[in-house]
């Protein structure tokens, strides 16, 4: 069992472990909590007191600390980008390719990669795998580009590399739908970075519209330096020099989406039953039991139990309030980075949130 504790000092997750050996003030046997945390102190929680009263054994466990990896792959990116796009737009010369080949072995290509691995040590499951991603497409690009000349007569196909890039593109419109939740910095990369996918793949064989798609490039780059920029700058002021436009508009799509598709027999019903049954599993909804007293569409109150589906954080304020009954049912936390499911009515997103607000470190990739 996984759950997370609030305290004053940045948090990643705790770990609850039942001894069986060991008994509580009240006969049950006695939980060990191991709270990771950064080096800063041990956690200072308002119901410790009570847990002590249940049986509950508190310990600290430090945890490494990290530093931000975004600026390094957002830079190499943004470094390599924008050095290609030079002979795309015809800023230089063609033989500008052979700066680009080591540059996109190692800073667009290695360095990224690293950054990525970093990201999956500090949790951060969207800049992992970006990150990794792109490093790897521009680690590809050197070896297209050593092949070309080191074997005689090699060259890609025609619709072979209309359909790699077009690939690419269909893959960076993804990320920028999961950016709807970070900030409009984000999304803005993400979004022109599949524009640009799509222009290269459309302007294989024409030289005026990959001047065109070069242009955009360079402005991938330099939103990409932006915000590498304002990871740098404002970690170091401890203050927002540079902002990147914070937002969670993505959740509200999202909803208004399900709404509307939700309304689409079967097919939409079904998606609506998935999402609902998969987010109760997964511990993004909290699950509230009570009687159906309410008319419905299609008739009068049904008088039988019906699940209440409510956000973690809502679901909690919601039964505080009285709003719900008090028997409500509290599905496992899902462990993505930390979770307040010690708490009833507990949602990771909570200390996610609550750990970027905390955090003297940000980053303008994730949520750390």
């Amino acid at each position: 069992m996984a759950a997370g504790v609030e305290s004053g000092v940045t948090i990643d997750t705790a770990r609850v472990t039942i001894d069986t050996a060991r008994v509580g003030p009240q006969g049950q046997p006695v939980r060990v909590v191991e709270a990771y945390v950064q080096p800063y102190g041990p956690p200072q929680w308002s119901g410790r007191a009570l847990d002590e009263a249940r049986g509950v054994e508190w310990k600290v466990v430090q945890r490494e600390q990290v530093a931000n990896p975004a600026p390094l792959g957002l830079l190499g990116f943004g470094y390599t980008t924008a050095l290609l796009q030079g002979w795309n737009t015809g800023i230089t010369e063609q033989s500008t390719n052979n700066i680009v080949l080591g540059y996109a072995m190692f800073y667009g290509g290695l360095a990224q990669v690293l950054a990525g691995m970093w990201e999956f040590k500090r949790q951060n499951t969207f800049g992992a795998a970006a990150f990794t991603s792109y490093g790897c497409f521009w680690m590809g690009f050197a070896l297209f580009q050593i092949f070309a000349k080191v074997i005689p007569g090699y060259a890609l196909p025609y619709y072979g590399e209309k359909m790699f890039l077009a690939l690419w593109g269909i893959l960076t419109f993804t990320f920028s739908v999961a950016t709807l939740t970070l900030n409009f910095a984000l999304w803005l990369l993400f979004i022109s970075l599949a524009t640009l996918y799509f222009v290269l793949a459309g302007s294989v064989a024409s030289l005026d519209a990959r001047a065109g798609a070069g242009w955009l490039g360079l402005f991938v780059a330099g939103v990409a330096w932006y915000i590498a920029a304002a990871d740098i700058i404002n970690e170091n002021y401890k203050r927002t020099v540079l902002p990147l436009g914070k937002w969670s508009v993505g959740v509200k799509m999202f909803r208004a989406f399900k709404r509307i598709f939700g309304k689409i027999p079967l097919i939409g019903w079904a998606y609506v039953k998935a999402c609902n049954r998969e987010d109760r599993l997964a511990g993004y909804v909290v699950e509230h039991r009570k009687v159906d007293d309410r008319p419905s569409i299609i008739g009068p109150p049904s008088g039988k139990v019906v699940g209440d589906l409510e956000g973690g954080a809502t679901g909690a304020v919601a039964h505080a309030r009285g709003d719900l009954d008090d028997s409500a049912v509290y599905p496992r936390a899902y462990q993505l980075h930390s979770s307040d499911s010690i708490l009833p009515g507990g949602f990771e997103g909570d200390a996610v949130r609550r750990q970027a607000r905390q955090a003297d470190v940000g980053s303008g990739i994730g949520p750390y």
